[in-house]
Order: structure tokens, then sequence, then C-alpha cells
């Protein structure tokens, strides 16, 4: 984001650009969607979007963003209070569904990023891998899961997540089934619990 508001007009003329932007790409596509048809959406005079965006490739970049934060936030409030990491990798997971069905315009639009701002697509990955890798580490040291690469161990976990939430909620939008989920969770329990000794 080129420039931050600073008022309260300013936060909402900037909230107004973002979620008509959030429309418009997820249904149209970035391609199809001009700087016209979003400040047109938002209700707000074409200059403005030009005050806090350089370019459409620039909003790209913050929903990206915004994606991001949001997305780490609900899982990490989601799973506050749990203290054995194999729970909170399988509340976490039903968890992940849960916001990307809840958040399927966004998820579109990461899908659009990947062609139209790969370097933003990578970067997003790289971010969660990142603070998962942390935790990870830290449970393997307190022997509560598997001990492997952490870094690894956080891509196929997020891969698992990925394909999961593209097949069942994406694509199909049918959601997992209880006995889809019960067989998840057994799954991740027998993949990461710790070597007997």
């Amino acid at each position: 984001m080129y420039r931050s508001p600073k008022t309260e007009k300013g936060k909402e003329t900037l909230n107004k650009i973002i979620n008509a932007s959030v429309d418009l790409i997820s249904e149209r596509g970035f391609l199809n969607t001009s700087i016209s048809d979003i400040t047109s959406k938002a209700g707000v005079a074409y200059g403005l979007f030009y005050f806090y965006f350089k370019s459409k490739h620039d909003i790209l970049d913050e929903l990206i963003r915004k994606f991001n934060r949001d997305m780490r936030y609900y899982l990490k409030v989601n799973t506050m209070g749990l203290q054995n990491r194999i729970e909170i990798e399988k509340v976490g997971m039903r968890k992940f569904l849960e916001w990307m069905d809840e958040n399927k315009k966004y998820y579109k639009i990461f899908v659009e990023a990947q062609v139209h701002r790969p370097e933003m697509y990578i970067w997003h990955f790289y971010k969660l891998s990142e603070r998962y890798r942390i935790g990870l580490q830290e449970a393997m040291n307190r022997g509560e899961i598997v001990r492997v690469d952490p870094e690894l161990l956080s891509y196929v976990l997020i891969g698992i997540g990925e394909m999961l939430g593209r097949r069942y909620i994406l694509w199909t939008n049918e959601g997992l089934t209880n006995k889809q989920l019960n067989d998840l969770d057994l799954l991740l329990s027998n993949m990461l619990k710790p070597k007997s000794s």
C-alpha cells in the first residue's frame, strides 16, 4: 500500500476500495477488473484510488497481505488454550477449512495472485511456514510430535489444508462430511505422533 489513512474518513474510504476490489476481482478476475470499476463500486472518486495505491497490482498485493493476516489471526484465536500440538493441528485444520468456506471471495483472489502476482503468492506461503515451523519445532522439543524437519512438516500440513480446501470447498462447495473430518483427524494423529522409544 502506497499510503496509510490517518483519519477515520480515510480508513472508511480505504475499506470501501478494498471491499469493492474483493467483490469485483473475485467475481470477474483480476484482468477484467479496472480501477474505474473499483472506484465506481466503492462510491469514491477515481483519484482517491491513487492516493492509497500505485496500481491495480499494488491493491492485489495488499489483498494478499490482508488475506494472510486475517487467516493467521483466525487460526490463532481458534486454537488458543489448546496445549497438545496434535490437538492444535486437528482443530487448526478444521478451522482453516472453515475460514476458507467463509472467505471464498478472498481465496478466489488468492488463486488470481498465483498468475498475476506470483511473488506475493510465494510470499504468502513463506510467511505461513515462517511462523508455523516455530510452533512445530517447540512441540518437537517437548516430545509431542514426530521429530522431523520443521519447515518440511509445515509445508506438508499447509499442502494438506490447501488441497482439501480446493477439492471440497472451492471446486464443489460440498465441505467435508463428519466421517471425512474424523478420518482427517486420524490421519493427522498417525502422521504426527512421536515415534515410541
